[in-house]
């Protein structure tokens, strides 16, 4: 099987690194094996956060630039400063929320929006509106924005054994009324996704 590289871009402090779990646990309930390795700045600060995710056999952990299959983007700016890694018709599931550092000149949201179209099949959620809908806080748009992505990307729902697998492995992750929340959350992004 050839490798599904999936990107995990944001900020510290929207649960990339909770997200690469989920996603790892699932490929092991699934039989698939997986690497995850993270790079991070100041991501505890709200630097710039990303997570590399290969499914499938193979040795190196991150991510050539150029061969993402799927990028998860938890904020627009940070999707648009990782898009090169995007192979040619990757697939791109971006959060709708814009967090511009203090004291810097950014694009819009309308911008990044055009720009990342052009070199990617582009969805675009506001995971940050839907969680807060689904279960009242915006901490689980990292899950609602998973579900989404499993929703609409058949290969990487295949290789994560579907979302009742996805779901199983939130168990692993999280406990007690998080647990619920998270659950919620994951089952109303793939909702979304496969009412469109």
């Amino acid at each position: 099987m050839t490798r599904y590289n999936v990107l995990l871009v944001g900020v510290g402090g929207q649960g990339l690194l909770t997200l690469g779990s989920i996603i790892g646990n699932a490929a092991i309930e699934n039989n698939v094996h997986v690497t995850i390795a993270e790079t991070h700045g100041l991501s505890q600060r709200g630097g710039s956060l990303i997570v590399h995710v290969r499914l499938g056999e193979g040795s190196s952990p991150l991510i050539p630039r150029g061969a993402a299959d799927l990028i998860i983007g938890l904020e627009a700016l940070e999707t648009a400063r990782y898009i090169e890694y995007a192979r040619e018709n990757a697939l791109v599931v971006m959060n709708e929320f814009l967090w511009p550092p203090p004291l810097a000149k950014t694009p819009s949201l309308n911008t990044i929006i055009d720009e990342a179209g052009k070199r990617a099949r582009l969805y675009i959620i506001n995971a940050n509106k839907e969680a807060e809908r689904a279960t009242g806080l915006v901490v689980t748009a990292n899950t609602l924005i998973l579900g989404y992505a499993i929703g609409v990307d058949k290969d990487f729902a295949k290789l994560l054994g579907g979302i009742d697998v996805v779901e199983k492995a939130l168990a692993r992750v999280f406990r007690g009324k998080a647990l619920g929340l998270n659950k919620k959350a994951l089952r109303r992004g793939y909702e979304l996704a496969v009412s469109q």
